[in-house]
């Protein structure tokens, strides 16, 4: 496995894609063809997937105030919204990039809106061992579709699984978790005042 000294880039990411499968490494995306351009493409299809999971890392809150004709827009990375905070009992749903409200059956809101959102992070952006899990994950499906090598497949399966192992402890270690915050049933009880969405208090 590869030794790493410092973050990994998308190139350095690449290359492990294409040494899983004995190709050569490239200086650049476009110097090595269609199986380079493919791992690029892998990358980022892996980091989109991944990070719609949603992680303490991609994770916004903001307050987003309506344009003058009453629309509030979400950013255009945005993977999902919904409304938080005093403003959880606004029933809301993404669709495009503008909020709608279910309630009311409209686009038009009066006032702003406290909104969590999961993000979708560009690859320099992301911490070093999504980019760990990203990389393996994306080097085991580009072996797949154009090696299939069973053994190959087999030990990129045990790298993946020990990204994501990587991956799991870091997001316990860092989202700071709460077991009466981020528990729902919990979280009902000790905010019944203001947990009126889907609540059966």
């Amino acid at each position: 496995m590869t030794e790493w000294t410092g973050p990994i880039t998308k190139l350095q990411a690449l290359n492990v894609c294409l040494s899983s499968m004995g190709e050569p490494e490239v200086a650049t995306v476009d110097a090595g063809g269609l199986d380079a351009q493919m791992a690029d493409r892998l990358l980022d299809e892996t980091s989109a997937t991944v990070q719609a999971k949603g992680w303490s890392w991609n994770r916004e809150v903001h307050k987003l105030s309506p344009d003058i004709n009453g629309y509030i827009y979400l950013p255009s990375n945005v993977i999902t919204a919904d409304t938080t905070a005093y403003h959880a009992s606004v029933d809301v749903v993404q669709r495009g990039l503008r909020l709608f409200n279910k309630k009311d059956n409209t686009y038009v809101f009066s006032s702003f809106l406290t909104v969590d959102m999961l993000v979708l992070l560009p690859w320099d952006d992301l911490n070093f061992n999504m980019r760990l899990f990203v990389t393996a994950s994306a080097a085991m499906i580009l072996q797949q579709r154009i090696l299939g090598s069973a053994e190959v497949d087999k030990a990129l399966k045990a790298r993946t699984g020990d990204a994501w192992n990587e991956l799991m402890r870091d997001e316990t270690r860092t989202g700071d978790y709460n077991m009466l915050r981020d528990n729902w049933s919990n979280a009902s009880v000790l905010n019944r005042g203001y947990f009126s969405r889907g609540s059966s208090l």
